[in-house]
């Protein structure tokens, strides 16, 4: 457990995406990204099934579908921006079309690459992914679950999109879903307001918790909703049936994301609960700075959506 919880997220993925590999023979390992060192010992024990497209996004998911549809495993990676947004017609036509068993990993989500300007900003990929049909995806909060995904995506069949983080996160701990199948995972339980988050921004949901908490006589549960298409509907029904109001909190743009389908969900299944939804609104983000600097100008780092959820409760 200890050597989990310090390690790099990326360094989860691809170390279980390896001992796969070492199970399976026909899994292939494609990447556009020349800086990805963690994928080192992948390139060097396994190199006939490691290929490095070059900064060919396209082509990549194109040579991915290839492969998977001669019957191979195939992981493609690649920096968030460039293989959702860049590659949305391919992922659509070449791999959701055909029921591809393509896993398109993608680091960088939200703020990650906060230095690099809006152009690496991962902020835009779920929404946009979410309008494709029959592809998975799966959003990582901490190298449990990062672990977990790579090996859901070498046995699940189907062309899914994996979310993985830069650098480390703390370990959660989950309420009875050890096996990442529910989609959903109980962080803190509460019965006065819920926050359901996806991601790495989980963490700052937690903060923004104990400061709620600490000014207050709140009871706030948080939930990690990990697997955000296909939504399980039934599994996080469950876990709001109790809360009052809910919360929802993401690093992108609200429109079309994760609370919108939230949103939608509980219109549809007549659920009435005052609702909010946390994220970055209709702006382009040309700032740069930290992620954590970022996190605190759009409002979204802990102290400032204690903040938000105050204000708001001030008039529901």
């Amino acid at each position: 457990m200890s050597d989990t919880q310090n390690i790099d997220m990326r360094d989860a993925f691809f170390d279980a995406v390896y001992d796969e590999a070492k199970r399976n023979k026909d899994l292939i390992f494609l990447s556009v990204d020349h800086g990805a060192f963690s994928l080192e010992k992948f390139e060097e024990d396994f190199s006939e099934r490691y290929i490095n497209i070059g900064i060919a996004e396209q082509n990549m998911v194109g040579v991915a579908s290839g492969l998977a549809l001669s019957g191979k495993t195939v992981f493609g990676y690649g920096i968030t921006p460039f293989v959702s947004l860049r590659v949305l017609e391919q992922i659509t036509l070449d791999l959701a079309a055909m029921n591809s068993n393509v896993n398109i990993v993608s680091v960088g989500a939200g703020f990650t690459y906060s230095t690099d300007g809006p152009s690496h900003q991962g902020l835009q990929d779920l929404p946009a992914i979410l309008t494709v049909p029959q592809i998975s995806i799966y959003n990582s909060s901490d190298p449990i679950s990062t672990k977990a995904f790579a090996k859901i995506a070498a046995n699940d069949s189907g062309p899914k999109y994996i979310r993985i983080e830069k650098g480390t996160l703390p370990l959660l701990e989950r309420k009875n879903d050890e096996d990442f199948l529910s989609g959903v995972s109980e962080i803190v339980n509460g019965n006065d307001l819920t926050i359901i988050a996806t991601g790495a921004i989980v963490h700052e949901a937690l903060k923004a918790v104990e400061i709620l908490e600490a000014e207050s006589d709140l009871n706030i549960g948080v939930i990690d909703l990990y697997r955000i298409k296909p939504l399980p509907e039934d599994a996080l029904i469950k876990l709001i049936q109790d809360t009052n109001k809910i919360v929802t909190l993401e690093e992108g743009y609200l429109d079309g994301g994760m609370g919108s389908m939230i949103g939608a969900l509980l219109a549809e299944k007549s659920i009435y609960k005052p609702f909010l939804k946390l994220g970055i609104k209709n702006h382009f983000c040309f700032d740069y700075g930290t992620r954590d600097y970022l996190l605190d100008l759009y409002n979204l780092n802990g102290k400032k959506v204690a903040e938000s959820i105050n204000d708001w409760l001030k008039n529901v």
